[in-house]
């Protein structure tokens, strides 16, 4: 559980780089539906509910096939220390988007570089939709949107290996997505307004701040697992020694002797 909260919090809070990044994607394809739905706020939103539900849909496949496999690493290797590994790396790549959000560092940007080969292959697929003329391509457009290179997708994507499980790593790309989607929302009717909010520093620090603090947290725990494994590895050595005193002691009990009978 703790797990969803946080990288529901990272979403929801990295909703300034969001609103930075998909503010372009949403303003193109509100510009391109049909004058009479833009017209209409009801079926705007109907429109833009479909790419996000969509778009949601991908980030549960992806974190699905990363809980698979996350399961198949460590099952096959079986090897502890990659589970810990995964975790540490799961935290790092949280404190990257921290850092990234508050325009402290761009070092996430490396993984979107790699990302980007994927969508060059995407990206083609999703003209077949545009300009979108009804709900369905609106939810095949998100389907595909899912696919843009994101720093915050992939530290979502980080905790989704860890859990080793598909049901695990599906529910924490759900509790992702549902973390950004009041940005993109509110995106689709204020679109201008919270450009010019998100771009304000302070916002951006803030919220990379918080989120920075998540990837201690989450970095922390396989650390401190390492820490308190040491004393009870030795704890147990001594076990042993202390079992086998306590037998002993009950095979042998006093016997009297001569003396003491007639004493």
């Amino acid at each position: 559980m703790d797990v969803l909260i946080s990288v529901f919090l990272m979403g929801l809070l990295g909703g300034v780089h969001c609103l930075g990044m998909c503010g372009g994607v949403v303003a193109m394809l509100t510009a391109g539906l049909d004058p009479q739905v833009k017209a209409n706020p009801r079926k705007i939103a109907l429109f833009h509910l479909n790419y996000n539900i969509g778009r949601m849909l991908s980030y549960i496949l992806m974190g699905v096939i990363f809980g698979v496999a996350g399961a198949i690493l460590t099952q096959s290797l079986q090897m502890n220390i990659l589970d810990k590994s995964l975790r540490v790396f799961s935290g790092v790549l949280m404190i990257m988007v921290g850092l990234y959000i508050g325009n402290w560092s761009s070092s996430i940007q490396i993984l979107e570089k790699i990302g980007s080969k994927l969508w060059v292959k995407l990206q083609p697929l999703s003209q077949r939709f545009l300009p979108v003329r009804n709900l369905r391509g609106a939810f095949f457009t998100g389907l595909l949107w899912g696919g843009i290179p994101c720093g915050l997708v992939y530290g979502a994507l980080g905790f989704a290996i860890v859990s080793g499980s598909a049901t695990q790593g599906g529910l924490i790309m759900l509790a992702f997505g549902l973390g950004t989607l009041p940005s993109l929302l509110l995106m689709a009717s204020l679109s201008s307004q919270l450009a010019v909010l998100v771009q304000k520093p302070l916002i951006r620090q803030v919220s990379g701040l918080f989120i920075i603090v998540l990837g201690v947290a989450a970095l922390w725990m396989p650390i401190n697992s390492l820490i308190k494994g040491k004393p009870h590895g030795h704890s147990n050595m001594q076990q042993p020694a202390i079992e086998i005193q306590k037998p002993h002691s009950k095979t042998m009990p006093f016997k009297p002797s001569d003396l003491d009978y007639l004493t």
